[in-house]
């Protein structure tokens, strides 16, 4: 396949500022993920969690690249950000047999970068190469939330 797409390098920077009774905290961290040739950004609306049960899909990690779904061979970076200034996003990372959860707070973003999860199951460390879908749901029982992500994959 002839394709005009030429991979490029995805910088990543970090900078925590914080300054207590005037004196500096913090630091700044770099982080280059390199020859990167796909990526996906997107707003969606999540759904409520209605009686606990109900969970929106938001990305799909295979064996393929397809509507809502990436290699993940080739994943590099996730980010996702919690748009809703009131309701928690409450993330589900599923590995093909067990779940994490993880809480992001109103206006709050939760990145997933090189290491693993560990899983409070008890089946190990989940590592970003094991997983198979994202989901989340809002916190609240009747209102759903918008979330934005961006995914970069080789």
């Amino acid at each position: 396949m002839a394709t005009t797409i030429v991979p490029a390098d995805l910088n990543v920077t970090i900078t925590e500022s914080y300054t207590l009774n005037g004196v500096d905290y913090g630091n700044t961290i770099n982080k280059t993920y390199t020859s990167n040739g796909k990526v996906s950004q997107r707003v969606m609306s999540i759904a409520s969690k209605g009686d606990g049960t109900v969970w929106t899909n938001i990305l799909a990690l295979s064996t393929a690249d397809g509507q809502g779904q990436v290699v993940k061979t080739s994943y590099k970076y996730f980010r996702i950000t919690n748009l809703d200034t009131t309701n928690t996003l409450n993330l589900r990372v599923y590995n093909g047999s067990d779940y994490v959860a993880i809480e992001v707070s109103p206006s709050s973003t939760q990145l997933f970068m090189d290491a693993g999860i560990d899983s409070p199951t008890g089946a190990g460390a989940i590592t970003l190469a094991d997983i198979e879908a994202i989901a989340g749901q809002s916190s609240s029982a009747t209102e759903a939330i918008d979330v934005e992500f961006i995914i970069v994959t080789v």
